[in-house]
């Protein structure tokens, strides 16, 4: 929104990130290795925008729709294949008419934001991806008004910004109707209502309750991070994420964790921090071993990635490799279809990723989970010790 910035974009169109993450990735944490990531806020509110998907002959990709309260949906190779199209993106309010040759495709509000992820298999594959990334287009059928205003940036350690922002979302996004009694009482602290949140705030009472409660809600998010899904083998398996309902704080962890989380038709992703005695993953203390039943069931392509267990970001090595997966060079697989990782500080092989002087987790990932993923009968095995 940053005229002056030179990464300025505005809405409806798409900025692309060109090079695989890495450590220090600063979008958001716990982010794929394997995926170029491509990005775009839609403005809706005067009209559809339409998208332009290329033919990716077999290469995955998700345009990922998030609206403001972060419930996901999808065009993506697993919904519409990988032949490519044309959509008008239309909120579910639009009553225009439709060109021929293109696709309806609806959203829950008018203000929406893309994470896109397209397959870069090696970083070979990189410069082949970016030819891609640059094919898929977005043209505004009308300009927005340029009336919104908006608030601005803040972070969790500013209560007062994190209001203005949601009051914002509340008031531009809308609210269920179902949701009209958790909205109401904070309208005495400038969400939702007539008084504003600087009005709000400066009463010191106000002030002081406010700063209490964000204290509070941080720390039950923080300690929930590691309870987030159905324990599975010492793993946690995700309930239906991209798709919140009610469930407030179950939404508040997903998104601390790493935003832009996906539904589990699209992406399977179970995350583990302790190992099978129950014992926080530390590669200070540890090496470990992970010996799966058969590799991951997957459409398109399954993935293990490390994380730093304090930064939640990924762990710089002098190997620059994060992951082992389905598209790892020369991946061993063995006699009777089982796959055995190892994760360490001097990890060797294909089969191993290095993990930090400390603690850490993993992320699995399944793009286009199969049958028996979905069904429960595929499922992670515990992650052992090794002895040093």
């Amino acid at each position: 929104m940053d005229r002056q910035s030179g990464e300025f974009v505005g809405f409806n169109r798409f900025a692309h990130d060109r090079n695989l993450a890495t450590p220090g990735y600063a979008p958001f944490k716990t982010p794929n290795a394997d995926t170029l990531y491509s990005n775009a806020y839609l403005d809706l509110s005067q009209g559809p925008v339409l998208l332009t998907v290329p033919p990716t002959k077999g290469r995955y990709y998700t345009v990922n729709f998030l609206d403001l309260y972060g419930n996901a949906s999808n065009i993506s190779a697993r919904t519409h294949g990988t032949r490519g199209g044309r959509f008008l993106i239309a909120t579910t309010d639009w009553g225009g008419s439709v060109p021929a040759g293109v696709t309806l495709f609806r959203v829950t509000q008018p203000y929406m934001w893309i994470l896109m992820r397209i397959e870069a298999e090696s970083p070979k594959a990189v410069p082949e991806v970016r030819k891609l990334q640059d094919q898929f287009i977005l043209e505004p059928t009308t300009e927005p008004s340029g009336k919104v205003s908006y608030p601005a940036p803040a972070t969790l350690d500013d209560p007062a910004g994190f209001l203005k922002i949601l009051n914002w979302v509340v008031e531009n996004g809308g609210v269920r109707n179902e949701e009209l009694g958790h909205i109401h009482p904070w309208r005495g602290i400038g969400v939702g209502g007539p008084v504003s949140v600087d009005e709000a705030m400066s009463d010191e009472a106000v002030q002081e309750g406010v700063r209490a409660g964000f204290g509070d809600a941080k720390l039950v998010i923080m300690r929930n991070l590691a309870q987030n899904g159905t324990p599975t083998n010492g793993w946690r398996e995700p309930f239906d994420i991209g798709r919140y309902g009610f469930n407030y704080e179950y939404r508040a962890t997903v998104n601390t964790l790493g935003t832009g989380a996906n539904v589990r038709l699209e992406n399977f992703a179970f995350t583990t921090f302790e190992d099978a005695q129950g014992e926080p993953l530390d590669g200070a203390k540890h090496d470990y071993v992970l010996r799966l039943k058969s590799a991951p069931p997957a459409d398109f392509f399954w993935s293990i990635t490390v994380y730093d267990g304090q930064t939640q970001e990924l762990v710089p090595n002098a190997k620059s490799k994060y992951l082992v997966g389905g598209n790892t060079p020369d991946l061993i697989t063995n006699k009777d279809g089982s796959v055995t990782l190892t994760f360490s500080m001097s990890a060797k092989g294909p089969n191993a990723v290095p993990v930090p002087h400390g603690l850490f987790y993993l992320a699995l990932r399944a793009q286009g989970p199969r049958r028996e993923m979905l069904d429960g009968t595929w499922r992670p095995s515990p992650l052992k010790k090794l002895a040093k």
